[in-house]
């Protein structure tokens, strides 16, 4: 059966963690792995997933299982060679669930100077001892980890490794974070650090605000709105006896595997609900779809992404400017998909499925990015917090400083501090955290002074933020198939394919007999003008045009709620997706911080998580650390900090700026390395000039089409694609006589892509700032 994009992924069969004990040559500790077969649960993902090489779902669900039952122990005997190894792959495994790279330092460890030397040996054991703190920490989130317990599996040669690693982990938020007793026992009862006025109490701000205090800061929130939380709402729907709570906005926790918020219900001891893979999708009609067709259909979509994806690849310089929903459109027509009126409808739902997914037209989605933060995705489960998610807004923002019915008109900032205005009050700080929505950054609803930098504020408007729109009613009981969480339905007009699309059951979950309709896609912009009663009549039609010829009598609701998320002018929208002209940098950008007063978070901060709760929750933390880190470097002004990181420049300034002296250079062929390992099989970045400037080259969409007109862009005149390969292979290519034998020698020989910048993926990032870091170490003066 078909199933709906927040609920899908694929498994594979992993092991299961108990005892450890572990040797590298230098490093110990202690770790046992017991191998175990699982039974593998097959689920059709609506976008392809490129998960890190060495993330096994199906290990980590048993890795979490062993955690929350709390039968991990770590008192062990002896183990064998093969259980040592086994051991640190798993703990490896966390980290990567995580989002650390298997075999390289993050951009963050890299610019807090972890290891003396990036790449070596230290580096490699620096990685184990770290994996290992996050994976014991991982093991019981209700404990404060102290840094002498893992001293008690570590070589006491290898103390710096631990202490480093520790301070890492602790200060960004990776460990000892949440709301767990022995957590909140440890925060500093005097705040004498420096203020911080933080605009906004979503996940964000909240998150931001947790993490402050735990470091000794002043911290003071405004909030907008009347409750904490911004777009994760829950609304009490109470009427007699029947009663429900209800999400209005942010509802499904989209995997489980290593989400922060798994580890507060896990912290809480709240029990998540696993959304069912299986939804029926019934016709216009209400009968329920041909099985055959909807199981080709299904295939056929799929196949459908594929083949953009690989004409993605194909057409590099042309992917940039063309949407997602003009080739899947041109490619559809093209290898005549979907041609029967049934057959279209259900692409149409899929469709509609991908709009929801991305809170955006397919006609506004970026071909080249949409789908960027995909290879970071969270694994294991997507689930509903039964109750609602208010249960975290609330323990988040338990004894925060929060003064709410305060809109923030305006924030000035200087070498003095900051300056944050409402409406009728001023408040004063050392820095302010601005986490308000892109939507309302997109409408300058907040003015900046001095204004915010060109490359700011052309990425955020750049960037898109969407809409999803619900109707949420409350009824009498429940008369829909209680054992399906999600159902979906079929529009016989293609424009308002969105409309009503799919059905969620909260009924498990709510607390009483809740269903909620989404509206998506174009559906979702009518929406917002379309009276209530409109609305909710039409749910009405569609409901009983499929219960009751089963002979099942359709109730009335009692309550029923429509969300306006567009017109709501503290968010003006839902979430942010990466529009054609845009790119995952574009996140990278929004992040950055402005003279090191005012800095930026919220889900459209967070190129790897974006339009995501955790994502949200996860840039509060981060801009906490970099607060904090600011912070500390001003108490000693003698120590100039080496500001290394996104903050100061855009990942593709640091790649120009890089470029600007390659290691090795050919034709149109440029090669940095890492000049601090020397490995021939060591990796490095190739960059290749595709267009010769001020030759632009005008390319068409449907290429070959005959009876449509063709769409026309311009490729813009500097256009540069990048791999990774290895030193070796670098100077086998500038051995070739010219540069089509290179392109050649490269695709067929080396078997390698090309391409954009946000392509190269984790380890081509660590790389591109272990490089960065280590010509910035070279140039320094000695100390």
């Amino acid at each position: 059966m078909t199933q709906p994009a927040e609920v899908l992924h694929v498994r594979n069969v992993g092991v299961k963690v108990s005892e450890r004990k572990v040797e590298t040559e230098t490093v110990i500790m202690k770790v046992e792995v017991e191998e175990q077969e699982a039974g593998r649960r097959n689920k059709r993902p609506s976008r392809q997933h490129s998960k890190v090489s060495t993330y096994d779902e199906t290990a980590m669900d048993k890795v979490i299982e062993e955690q929350i039952e709390g039968s991990t122990s770590r008192k062990g005997a002896k183990r064998k060679h093969d259980s040592v190894v086994r051991g640190i792959e798993t703990e490896a495994m966390v980290a990567a669930a995580l989002g650390f790279p298997r075999d390289s330092l993050t951009e963050e460890e890299i610019v807090a100077n972890v290891v003396s030397t990036v790449g070596g040996k230290e580096q490699e054991n620096y990685i184990v001892v770290r994996n290992h703190i996050l994976a014991y920490w991982r093991e019981n989130v209700n404990v404060w980890l102290e840094k002498e317990t893992v001293m008690n599996n570590i070589r006491l040669a290898h103390s710096h490794l631990v202490a480093s690693a520790y301070k890492f982990l602790l200060n960004h938020g990776y460990i000892n974070f949440g709301v767990a007793p022995a957590i909140k026992a440890r925060l500093p009862a005097e705040r004498k650090k420096a203020k911080v006025v933080i605009v906004g109490a979503g996940l964000a701000g909240l998150g931001a605000a947790k993490h402050l205090m735990a470091c000794g800061h002043e911290v003071l929130v405004l909030e907008g709105r009347q409750r904490p939380g911004g777009r994760v709402y829950t609304k009490r729907m109470e009427v007699d006896s029947v009663h429900a709570a209800a999400d209005l906005g942010g509802s499904v926790v989209t995997g489980m595997h290593g989400n922060p918020l798994g580890v507060l219900a896990r912290q809480m001891n709240w029990t998540m609900h696993k959304i069912k893979d299986l939804c029926p999708i019934y016709q216009p009609n209400g009968q329920p779809a041909v099985s055959d067709v909807d199981t080709k259909v299904e295939a056929q979509f799929n196949q459908l992404l594929d083949t953009c994806s690989k004409w993605r690849e194909d057409n590099q310089s042309k992917s940039v400017l063309i949407s997602l929903g003009n080739i899947m459109e041109f490619l559809r027509l093209n290898c005549a998909m979907g041609t029967d009126p049934a057959e279209r409808q259900l692409f149409d739902w899929h469709f509609a499925n991908l709009e929801y997914a991305n809170a955006q037209l397919l006609t506004s989605l970026s071909l080249s990015d949409w789908d960027q933060d995909d290879p970071y995705e969270m694994g294991g489960d997507h689930c509903f917090l039964p109750g609602g998610n208010v249960q975290f807004v609330d323990v988040l923002s338990e004894n925060v400083p929060i003064l709410y019915g305060k809109t923030v008109k305006r924030i000035s900032y200087g070498d003095g501090g900051v300056k944050v205005e409402t409406a009728d009050e001023t408040f004063e700080g050392e820095m302010a955290l601005c986490t308000v929505p892109l939507g309302v950054l997109k409408r300058n609803m907040v003015h900046f002074q001095p204004p915010l930098p060109k490359y700011k504020i052309d990425a955020i408007q750049r960037l898109g933020f969407g809409l999803l729109n619900k109707v949420v009613m409350l009824f009498p009981r429940v008369f829909w198939d209680s054992e399906l969480d999600t159902f979906g339905h079929l529009e016989e007009d293609s424009h308002k394919r969105g409309e009503y699309f799919m059905f969620y059951s909260y009924a498990a979950v709510a607390g009483g007999p809740l269903l909620v309709a989404l509206v998506a896609g174009e559906a979702a912009i009518a929406f917002e003008t379309t009276p209530p009663i409109e609305a909710v009549t039409r749910v009405m039609t569609i409901l009983r045009g499929i219960f009751e010829p089963k002979g099942v009598k359709v109730p009335n609701p009692v309550q029923t709620v429509c969300t306006r998320w567009g017109s709501d002018s503290l968010c003006f929208g839902s979430y942010s997706n990466v529009a054609v002209g845009s790119s995952g940098e574009d996140y990278d950008t929004m992040a950055q911080s402005v003279d090191d007063r005012l800095f930026f978070a919220g889900e459209a901060t967070i190129r790897k998580y974006p339009a995501t709760m955790h994502g949200a929750l996860l840039s509060g933390y981060r801009e906490a650390a970099n607060m904090a880190r600011v912070a500390l470097a001003r108490l000693d002004p003698t120590k100039p900090e080496r500001t290394q990181s996104r903050d100061l420049q855009t990942y593709s300034t640091i790649l120009a700026e890089l470029f600007k002296e390659p290691d090795l250079a050919f034709g149109n062929f440029s090669v940095i390395l890492n000049q601090q390992v020397l490995d021939p099989s060591s990796l490095a970045i190739l960059r290749v000039h595709m267009i010769s400037p001020g030759n632009p080259v005008k390319v068409s969409v449907e290429e070959g089409q005959t009876e449509n007109k063709a769409t026309e862009n311009f490729v813009p005149e500097q256009l540069f694609l990048y791999t990774t390969i290895s030193r070796q292979q670098a100077l086998d290519l500038s051995r070739l006589e010219n540069d089509n034998e290179r392109l050649q020698h490269l695709c067929v020989n080396f078997g390698v892509k090309l391409v954009g910048r946000k392509g190269l993926g984790p380890a081509g990032d660590s790389l591109v700032f272990a490089i960065k870091s280590g010509r910035a170490a070279k140039k320094a003066p000695p100390q």
